[in-house]
């Protein structure tokens, strides 16, 4: 008879309702974070989330954690909105809806946006965005909506200015950072 070997099994997939409960805990938390900021309890997401907070322990060991996934869906839904305006055929309009995308996201999270910030790493779906971003900007570059010395990195740091502008700016104030996008734009144009 031949020896037997414990070989180390494969990591199980999560069940369903434990992923369902993520989306569940997720979606409260930004509720909870965007009208407390990233001090509230985590009995307070879970009251909000209808489970038990033992059941979100068990998926997140702390609110750092927490904090981690919502910073994951941060960057996959900024990367699927510069995809989105990529596929635009205008690309001037395409880069401005994508900024407006920002301002707005920024808007919708200013209560905790800070802490995401330094949440998000240089993995693959950030490199992705900025990709893209770059992708964005040499397209407008190229028809004209953008002078042709504007890069990438100039539309980087106009994404990092209006996350200031919205954090500097009073709770449901939008006219701030979208006053200070119009002017940029406007400075970034093709003979402007």
């Amino acid at each position: 008879m031949a020896p037997t070997t414990n070989r180390p099994s494969a990591p199980r997939a999560p069940r369903k309702d434990a992923l369902r409960n993520d989306a569940i805990v997720l979606a409260a938390a930004r509720a909870v974070f965007a009208e407390q900021g990233p001090q509230a309890s985590m009995e307070t997401i879970a009251a909000r989330a209808g489970l038990g907070v033992g059941t979100i322990y068990r998926r997140f060991a702390g609110k750092d954690a927490l904090l981690d996934a919502i910073a994951r869906l941060f960057a996959e839904e900024m990367d699927e909105a510069a995809a989105a305006a990529l596929a635009d055929p205008d690309p001037g309009a395409a880069l401005e809806r994508f900024l407006e995308f920002v301002g707005v996201f920024n808007s919708e999270k200013r209560r905790y946006a800070a802490a995401l910030t330094d949440r998000v790493s240089a993995d693959e779906a950030t490199e992705r965005t900025e990709s893209r971003v770059r992708q964005l900007t040499r397209d407008a570059a190229d028809a004209g909506a953008l002078a042709p010395d504007v890069t990438g990195e100039d539309i980087k740091a106009l994404v990092l200015a209006i996350r200031s502008v919205v954090a500097a700016s009073p709770d449901g104030d939008d006219t701030r950072w979208r006053r200070f996008l119009r002017i940029h734009l406007a400075g970034l144009r093709a003979g402007g």
